[in-house]
């Protein structure tokens, strides 16, 4: 296609078109190519237009589009992961920690989004999908009204609305099923949409004991009938339950916003200086996002790593003069201590304590960075020679590791959005390099990526002292 795809596997076909695992033959990797269908010239290309607008770590990033034979097509990132249908089938309803970490990280995509003015239209299941470090991403984005009723139609859908609220009441029966191992409804065509439009799903509880109640309450008051008396947005959603799995986050971050809000609206955007700054942008930004948000800023860390950086001066210079006086006493001559640099003693940090398997550090935005990438079970050698050599445990659970330390900055808000999607971006392409055993130019790509975050970083797009910081300390990247 277009002189530069390769397609080389039907792997899904639905009422927008086929999607098929492609080879790019210029940038030689692998690729997702959704063929559009079903519906006008014009229609499509505003849908694959719009579409490509959506930059989210959430969500499947397009990568081109264009025309082949008048058909416009969509290229996107290759996910290697299960849908969350997928994982449905193979193992049933799923522990709550993780579907409260799953369903916020969809309701993240979903929100990008919807304030890129995309509603998403099909909700379901396997319209999630991870990737190959394991976050979850939105595809399968629908362009007409009158689909087929489901399990996850929203009431106003079946009388040919389509809002933003309507993904979220799907993504309630998503969420339903995740945790219930079924869906609120079941049947068949008229009786099916029936329940849709009058009947009260049971709550969740009544099949699952042990989900909380916050948890049965979010789940239910997103299947409510009435669009307007559903959660705002998808972001009141994934905060509400990053509060559930973590509660107590809410001290942190401050009330949540309500659960009854008025009938929807677009925010409207005002003219801000510091609209580019990424501190100010809220988890589920996208790159058209040009207003601020609202929201009680960010702890500054500065002061807290000033205090740590005099700190540690003062050891150093105390151990100097210890030691001058001390070999002063032995009649032996030693060399001029050597003065840290200014540069060097901003960035200085105390040694890190040991972190118990499955906990964190700590997250200073306060939103819950324990649902997000995990570190490793246990510690291993490090190769602090910048990755002469293979990394324990092989070039693809190194790759994987590293993308999980970018997520976790993302899950703590401590990141440039940009920044974060451009490291997920090349660090894919390097997982698929060593994938195909092409270890040098994996390699490649990920001591590129390094030089570009140690950059990011000297430009305060990420914090210093954070995961990803200390991977690329640990590997020796930052040299």
């Amino acid at each position: 296609m277009a002189g530069r795809y390769r397609l080389d596997e039907l792997i899904g076909r639905g009422p927008s078109g086929e999607v098929w695992r492609a080879h790019d033959e210029r940038a030689d990797w692998t690729v997702a190519v959704k063929i559009l269908a079903a519906g006008t010239r014009q229609e499509l290309t505003d849908h694959a237009q719009a579409v490509a607008r959506v930059v989210h770590p959430n969500v499947a990033m397009v990568l081109d589009i264009g025309e082949h034979d008048e058909a416009p097509f969509l290229v996107m990132e290759f996910l290697t992961g299960q849908s969350l249908g997928e994982e449905l089938a193979e193992r049933g309803p799923l522990p709550i920690v993780e579907v409260c970490d799953l369903v916020g990280q969809a309701a993240a995509g979903l929100d990008a989004a919807h304030r890129a003015g995309v509603v998403h239209r099909q909700v379901e299941p396997d319209s999630f999908r991870r990737a190959g470090s394991g976050v979850l991403k939105a595809v399968g984005f629908a362009i007409h009204q009158d689909l087929p009723i489901t399990r996850y139609r929203a009431p106003e859908q079946l009388d040919g609305s389509d809002l933003p609220a309507s993904d979220l009441y799907a993504l309630g029966c998503v969420a339903y099923e995740l945790l219930c191992g079924r869906p609120p409804f079941t049947g068949f065509g008229d009786e099916l949409a029936g329940q849709h439009r009058d009947t009260a799903p049971e709550p969740p509880r009544a099949h699952r004991a042990e989900i909380p109640a916050e948890l049965d309450q979010l789940v239910l008051a997103l299947l409510t009938k009435d669009p307007a008396a559903r959660p705002a947005s998808g972001e009141v959603v994934r905060r509400r339950l990053a509060a559930i799995a973590r509660p107590g986050a809410t001290q942190r971050t401050g009330p949540l916003p309500t659960m009854n809000p008025q009938p929807q609206s677009q925010p409207q955007s005002q003219p801000n200086q510091h609209t580019e700054q990424f501190q100010q942008l809220r988890h589920g930004d996208t790159a058209i996002f040009e207003g601020p948000i609202g929201e009680p800023p960010r702890d500054n860390g500065n002061r807290k790593l000033i205090i740590q950086a005099g700190a540690a001066l003062a050891v150093i210079l105390v151990a100097t003069i210890a030691f001058i006086v001390l070999s002063g006493r032995d009649q032996q001559p030693v060399a001029a201590p050597t003065t840290p640099t200014p540069s060097a003693t901003v960035t200085t940090e105390p040694e890190p304590e040991p972190t118990p398997t499955g906990t964190t550090s700590p997250d200073p935005g306060g939103i819950v960075q324990t649902l997000g990438p995990q570190p490793l079970d246990s510690p291993v050698p490090r190769d602090t020679s910048g990755l002469q050599d293979t990394p324990p445990g092989g070039w693809e659970k190194w790759l994987s590791e590293f993308d999980k330390a970018v997520g976790a900055e993302e899950q703590g808000g401590t990141i440039n959005p940009k920044t974060a999607e451009h490291a997920h971006k090349k660090l894919d392409k390097a997982l698929d390099r060593a994938r195909s055993g092409n270890i040098d130019a994996a390699r490649s790509q990920a001591k590129d990526l390094a030089r570009d975050l140690v950059k990011a970083g000297e430009k305060g797009e990420f914090r210093p002292g954070g995961p990803l910081g200390n991977f690329l300390n640990d590997w020796g990247l930052t040299r």
